[in-house]
């Protein structure tokens, strides 16, 4: 339609002159501008879908036309929701690679995985995290992130020191007392959530109100929950300025004279207002105060409600009119992820009491694998994604393998049962597999942000870059918890040392422009992640299970350790009896 929207823009002004006799001259302009923006939009849209199309031409990459999900209904009549088709565990089989690379990096046999050879392991990872902060603190203290390369800080995050905020449960994890002295210093004279800096309200809860409650849950340390409420009550006026109770993600906290924060924008993904709940959820669990858990769920609530029995949903929306964008993309990586996540600890946060949370969560695990579950040429489980509404693209993304965890962790509380549990787990089990993958095929032995698979090559490197990500790490630390097999600490050690031979530089870590490149070109950024998740996870795979035991304790999508309920600490079940072995 490209090609004519010249001659239709053209037309159409020339019948709009033809009428204006009988229509204002402001009406006439105000429906021609609105028509050149509708034109505008089709144009751009097309023009993204053909940069797709090249892309995956100049890669040989198959664009397979997906089963189309339907738009969410806008009623509430309940829909039926679709069976799951699920492959049986012998399709599921992680020996069915068939050899399709040649593995660049061979597990050492001779590694010692004892009890004498995991505590030097989890001293390593220590020693990582020491030079990390050491180096944060001399040339980024009181900035969200060092620049480990030009040896300086960036304020990525607003100006709310976010390293450190993020990493206050990692430091007191590992018994570093006087860093963790000198955080809490900080935190208590210097932390302040009103910046006049435009901020992500997503970002700003998982890093900061999150590591702040981690931090007290950990340490009875009031100072670190007053602080939590101190940053909550500004951002709760943005969970007011929209009928669904929908929040803006980019905003201004720092109040000039208005009741309410400054806004910006109107469009937010699903992972940006679908985020909040573990958060403010425990907040109002220690602190009595109803509105921060109201704030949050009365948007799991309106969406429940909206697209009732749908699991799946769009990743943008815009807020202000409760719609979903024209062009639809649905995926449980970027721009989705922690929904997802946190509709299955939300269940388990509230004492298992909840069904809306489980049964959201279920739907859109069991839809995941329907729709968006895949397997590759050499054999490989993957989780891809629909774009452009019913487009499928054959990738995973690294932010997707956080699912294998989520997967177990529901398992093992018994969100599913029978033959569906089983079947969650050697999704799980293969998801895991081929995450690992990501990292073990690579030339530098750390995962790119993107593999796509080739429908003859099987996995290729995509989005180049490292970004010292932790969910596969993420993914490791529960599947071992679960099942006990020394193989995801195996692959964990690999991790590591990549991290360590390539990653690590003169002042701290940084992450790498591409992973297919040897050596590689560092991107001068240490992420708040590496310290809050990436080293913690690695931290805890070299641990004692009795180190947060999850039968008592649930992590946020950063990692942070939030207690549970008594009364939820005897439902954790063996997951182990639903794995298939690995070879």
């Amino acid at each position: 339609m490209s090609h004519d929207s010249g001659f239709l823009l053209q037309f159409t002004s020339h019948k709009l002159s033809a009428l204006h006799s009988s229509y204002s001259l402001s009406a006439i302009q105000n429906a021609t501008s609105k028509l050149q923006a509708a034109v505008k939009e089709i144009k751009r849209q097309q023009g993204k879908q053909q940069h797709i199309i090249q892309i995956a031409a100049d890669n040989d990459i198959q664009l397979i036309e997906a089963s189309p999900l339907p738009d969410p209904p806008v009623t509430h009549s309940p829909t039926q929701t679709p069976s799951p088709s699920p492959l049986t565990l012998d399709q599921l089989d992680v020996n069915n690679s068939a050899g399709a690379f040649h593995i660049q990096n061979k597990l050492d046999p001779t590694e010692d995985f004892s009890a004498t050879g995991l505590d030097k392991k989890r001293r390593l990872v220590k020693e990582a995290a020491v030079h990390s902060w050491k180096a944060y603190e001399e040339h980024a203290w009181g900035m969200d992130e060092l620049q480990p390369i030009t040896q300086d800080g960036r304020e990525s995050l607003g100006g709310i020191g976010a390293t450190i905020v993020d990493s206050l449960d990692t430091l007191w994890l590992m018994g570093l007392d006087d860093e963790f002295s000198r955080a809490r210093e900080w935190v208590s004279t210097s932390l302040k959530c009103n910046s006049s800096r435009r901020i992500s309200l997503f970002e700003t809860n998982i890093r900061v109100v999150g590591g702040l409650i981690g931090a007290f849950e950990l340490t009875a340390d009031h100072m670190f929950l007053d602080k939590a409420v101190e940053c909550v009550n500004l951002m709760l006026p943005v969970f007011h300025t929209s009928s669904s109770g929908i929040p803006n993600n980019q905003v201004t906290l720092k109040q000039t004279g208005k009741k309410t924060p400054r806004l910006h924008g109107s469009l937010v993904s699903l992972a940006e207002y679908g985020s909040f709940g573990v958060e403010f959820y425990a907040l109002t669990q220690r602190t009595g105060n109803a509105s921060y858990a109201e704030a949050a769920e009365n948007i799991y609530r309106w969406l429940h409600e909206r697209f009732p029995g749908q699991g799946l949903l769009p990743t943008r929306l815009n807020r202000n009119r409760g719609t979903f964008t024209g062009m639809k993309t649905y995926t449980l990586g970027a721009m989705a992820d922690s929904y997802y996540e946190y509709l299955l600890k939300m269940w388990l946060l509230k004492g298992q009491k909840d069904e809306m949370y489980r049964s959201m969560w279920e739907n859109s695990m069991d839809e995941m694998m329907t729709k968006l579950m895949n397997v590759s040429v050499g054999g490989l489980l993957y989780v891809g994604l629909i774009q452009q509404n019913t487009m499928f693209m054959p990738r995973l993304e690294h932010l997707t393998c956080y699912l294998p965890g989520n997967l177990a962790l529901g398992v093992a509380y018994g969100a599913v049962n029978g033959s569906k549990a089983d079947h969650y787990m050697a999704v799980a089990k293969n998801l895991t597999y081929s995450c690992w993958q990501m990292y073990e095929r690579m030339p530098v032995g750390l995962a790119p942000e993107m593999v796509w698979f080739h429908p003859t090559d099987d996995m290729q490197a995509g989005s180049n870059a490292n970004q010292l990500r932790p969910e596969v790490l993420e993914s490791f630390f529960y599947m071992w918890r679960f099942t006990g097999d020394v193989v995801y600490q195996q692959w964990a050690w690999q991790i590591f040392l990549a991290f360590e031979k390539f990653s690590k530089v003169e002042s701290g870590y940084a992450g790498l422009e591409d992973v297919m490149a040897v050596p590689p070109v560092h991107d001068n950024v240490m992420q708040s992640f590496w310290l809050a998740e990436t080293l913690k996870y690695l931290y805890l795979l070299f641990s004692p299970p009795d180190l947060l035991p999850l039968d008592k304790w649930l992590l946020s999508t950063e990692a942070h350790p939030i207690s549970l309920q008594p009364s939820l600490r005897s439902s954790l079940k063996p997951a182990s009896e639903h794995i298939v072995p690995l070879v």
